[in-house]
């Protein structure tokens, strides 16, 4: 409407003053009883138009960043962490990470990319393998946020804008030290989170105290349910024992290690049934819906709306790519 608009006037006055090609005689000038018309109106847009394009987070932004290797001594063991974080004045709000079992942080590699060129740190933990219970390494998630982030990171993070999320185990690790860090993280996203583990119990299960949890959660699901990711694990069990508010993107045909690039996927091969959708097209709206939710829970973006409605999500479900459910 405002191009509209000037165009108008632009036009008004670009013809204002000119000749008659006619006569070669200047117009005579408007009297006040006859007063030049006034431009259109602008008229508001109908209530149905509709919405926006997906966000930037579509895309990686414009804020430079670097990539860091980290020693951490934790609560049960010395481990590496890698650290992507903005080059901009800090601090900066931050996300850690855990990967699925027996990932590595390369295979995020996109998410945390799309992070930092947010604005937003990530710190990613390589998971210590599947013969490492799971009650051995939250503990070690908890210390990165608890103590390690405050003395390592100082000037650089915010810790009082801390998300967590992660992948397969790695999201039962991330819930579980959400539970145990309470006031002290503010969002968590889950990638197909599977509270198990392969050959042995955890000795603590996320699903336990998820009721409690007490922060914005949104779950982003593979329809097609594998031995990795079992539906009485996974977010069919968790998402509905999640408090609001919480969201849940089942990705329709998407497989459990589609939200990985397949060339840095660990023994991706034992997981079956794969998923059946594209698995480029998942991967793409995976990483998309991981920083709109963070950029809304740490940066404060609402415009990317409860159920993703300013990031894409109408247009994804309207192509049967994802259904969204928010509670």
């Amino acid at each position: 409407m405002r191009v509209l608009w000037m165009s108008v006037l632009i036009a008004a006055c670009g013809n204002a003053g000119t000749s008659d090609p006619a006569s070669g005689l200047a117009p005579a000038e408007p009297t006040p009883s006859n007063p030049p018309a006034s431009p259109p109106a602008v008229v508001p847009p109908p209530a149905d138009v509709p919405p926006p394009p997906p966000s930037s987070y579509d895309a990686d932004g414009t804020v430079p960043y670097e990539t860091t290797t980290e020693h951490v001594t934790g609560a049960k063991a010395a481990f590496d962490v890698t650290v992507w974080m903005p080059k901009t004045p800090g601090p900066h709000p931050v996300v850690s990470f855990s990967c699925g079992s027996s990932q590595a942080a390369a295979g995020y590699a996109p998410y945390a990319k799309r992070l930092a060129s947010h604005g937003i740190a990530m710190i990613l933990r390589d998971d210590p393998g599947a013969l490492t219970n799971t009650g051995d390494v939250w503990p070690d998630s908890v210390y990165v946020v608890s103590t390690w982030m405050a003395t390592a990171l100082a000037g650089k993070v915010d810790l009082a804008r801390v998300g967590l999320g992660g992948h397969s185990r790695g999201g039962a690790v991330s819930l579980l030290s959400a539970e145990h860090l309470k006031g002290k993280v503010v969002a968590w996203f889950g990638l197909d989170p599977v509270d198990n583990q392969f050959g042995m119990a955890p000795r603590e299960y996320a699903r336990g105290d998820i009721g409690a949890i007490g922060i914005p959660t949104a779950y982003l699901g593979a329809e097609v349910t594998s031995n990795c990711a079992p539906a009485a694990d996974s977010y069919p069990m968790l998402f509905p024992k999640s408090p609001s508010p919480s969201v849940l993107i089942l990705g329709r045909g998407a497989g459990h290690t589609q939200l990985e690039p397949p060339d840095a996927c660990n023994l991706c091969n034992i997981c079956s049934p794969n998923g059946t959708a594209d698995g480029k097209v998942v991967l793409v709206y995976a990483v998309r819906y991981f920083a709109a939710f963070f950029a809304r829970e740490l940066l404060g973006d609402k415009a990317v709306g409860a159920a993703f409605e300013g990031a894409g999500g109408p247009s994804d479900s309207a192509a049967g790519l994802v259904t969204i459910t928010a509670k």
